[in-house]
Formats: structure tokens, sequence, C-alpha cells
């Protein structure tokens, strides 16, 4: 019965999000955050919480492999660290955040679009 109860009391206190999508990356793995615009950041019990005040491009640099991580973000969608997790929270479905890819974006894009570009003008 006190096992029982114990148990009750840990659901009871477990806090859930709720998101259209998302993307959730290891803590222990970050190594910084490049966010491109306005936002607020509040700490929480067990890390912090960055809520964007507008649109904005964040880039997640990995300690690991010189790897990064380049998301567009829109207002009001929030980053969270958890304790062991860092959470990227969505408050639309991912096929919203696809339009929102800028030109800019990287030099892959840029490249990709004066191709597909110049393609389309010599049809």
């Amino acid at each position: 019965m006190a096992e029982q109860n114990g148990n009750e009391n840990v659901v009871e206190t477990q806090e859930q999000t709720t998101a259209s999508s998302g993307v959730i990356i290891s803590a222990a793995q970050l190594q910084s955050l490049d966010i491109s615009d306005r936002f607020t950041r509040t700490k929480t019990a067990t890390g912090w919480r960055i809520k964007l005040e507008a649109s904005a491009r964040v880039t997640v640099n990995f300690t690991t492999s010189m790897r990064k991580l380049e998301v567009t973000l829109m207002q009001d969608d929030c980053i969270e660290r958890d304790g062991d997790d860092l959470i990227l929270i969505r408050n639309q479905p991912a096929e919203a955040y696809r339009s929102q890819r800028g030109v800019s974006s990287s030099p892959l894009a840029r490249s990709l679009e004066r191709t597909s570009g110049s393609e389309t003008s010599e049809n």
C-alpha cells in the first residue's frame, strides 16, 4: 500500500508539456544557443525556459563533432532546459515551419535556390 501511495505522489508531481511539434535534445551535448531575435528567459526548478517574442532562427551548437542544428521558431514558441533535456517546443504543426525557412538559412540553401531559379528563368 505504501508503494502505491508513493507512485501516486510521483504521478501527481509530474508536469506535462503539450506541443504541436518539437525537438528534444540531450542537454549534456549542448555547447551554445544562438537566437536571432527577441526572447525572455525564466528560471525554473530544473533549468530554464526561453519564450520567443518574435519569429527567430535558432542555432543549437553541440559539443561533439562540431555539429549544429538550425531551426526557425515562431513567436510564443519555447526552448526549455529541463534537467537532462533541451526541448524546442513549437506551437504549430511541423508543416507550418517549412514555409518559414529563409533563403539565407545556409550557403547550400542559397546555392540550391539560385540553381532552381536559373533553371526556371531559362525555360
